[in-house]
């Protein structure tokens, strides 16, 4: 089998684009003539979901957003490492962490940049671009609360992973596994691809509002990654970035105290301070800790394949 490493570069790059934009079609094909055809549902119907909308067509919005997440990011990665080299795993950086406390750190790293990361999309959310940029926010927050408007523990369930489980997984094989490595090899350092990775990780969500801290959510990411060689690491950081707001959204539905915080525009300035504590302590210890990944991580060819005359 001739693997897409033994490409040059830009060959590998369009043959990643072509594939990801046909998992896409895939995933459009198998909503309109599967899923909307089984529910009775019109894709139109679909953009419109909002708090007052019909469950049945909420969970129908869900559900397309997991198949979406799945095709796009998940299939996309696995197949095209699957395809690119006889070790995929390696490739879309799926090896253990190099110490075990740097999963716990992680996990309190995104924890304390969460409210941080809230404010400033707070404050961004304070400045008018305009009736149509504020049109599209208010669809795009009305549907992402109807999602989270979760009266079981089962709905809960189905929420945290479509909302949290899948997208961490898959968008952290996409932009930390396959797209940070494109740009890893072409630059010399690690500032242009944890940069590059960010802007299409932020531009991809669709969030004017929450570009920014989507933003630097996606560097903070990435240099996990890259201090702990393990994508695994980045993964847990995600999960716990999109888990948190899922567990306080089930929560506000079943506790009032819990549902006038989160009714709040603003985050209060006492968490923001406290979450830059436990971020800075965080990410100090990381970096003590750290394992980072090789200088040759995004080389297609070991050193022992390198030396050989015949790479393919």
């Amino acid at each position: 089998m001739k693997y897409f490493r033994s490409y040059p570069w830009g060959l590998q790059l369009l043959l990643f684009i072509l594939m990801v934009f046909t998992l896409m079609s895939s995933a459009g094909v198998m909503i309109l003539l599967v899923l909307t055809k089984m529910t009775g549902f019109l894709p139109a119907q679909l953009a419109t979901i909002g708090p007052d909308s019909p469950a049945a067509l909420v969970n129908v919005g869900i559900m397309v957003q997991g198949i979406q997440s799945i095709f796009i990011f998940i299939l996309s990665a696995c197949l095209f490492a699957y395809l690119s080299t006889p070790r995929p795993a390696q490739y879309l950086g799926l090896r253990a962490p190099g110490k075990n406390i740097q999963v716990l750190l992680v996990i309190f790293i995104m924890l304390g940049a969460t409210p941080v990361l809230q404010m400033i999309e707070g404050l961004i959310s304070t400045i008018n671009f305009g009736p149509k940029i504020k049109a599209a926010q208010e669809a795009s927050d009305n549907m992402f609360n109807a999602f989270l408007n979760m009266p079981s523990f089962g709905s809960f369930i189905k929420v945290f992973v479509i909302m949290a489980i899948i997208p961490a997984f898959g968008e952290e094989l996409f932009f930390r596994g396959v797209l940070m490595r494109f740009a890893k090899q072409r630059s010399r350092n690690m500032l242009f691809p944890i940069l590059f990775t960010a802007v299409v990780f932020a531009y991809s969500h669709s969030n004017i509002y929450g570009f920014v801290s989507i933003f630097f959510a996606g560097i903070l990411l990435a240099v996990i990654y890259n201090l702990t060689g393990s994508i695994w690491c980045s993964i847990v950081g995600h999960l716990s970035f999109n888990g948190i707001q899922v567990i306080l959204s089930y929560m506000s539905n079943h506790n009032a105290a819990v549902k006038d915080f989160m009714a709040k525009n603003t985050v209060p300035y006492y968490l923001v301070i406290a979450g830059a504590i436990v971020f800075c302590a965080s990410f100090y210890l990381l970096l003590k800790n750290k394992t980072p990944l090789p200088a040759n991580w995004s080389d297609n060819f070991t050193r022992e394949e390198l030396s050989q005359t015949d790479l393919t």
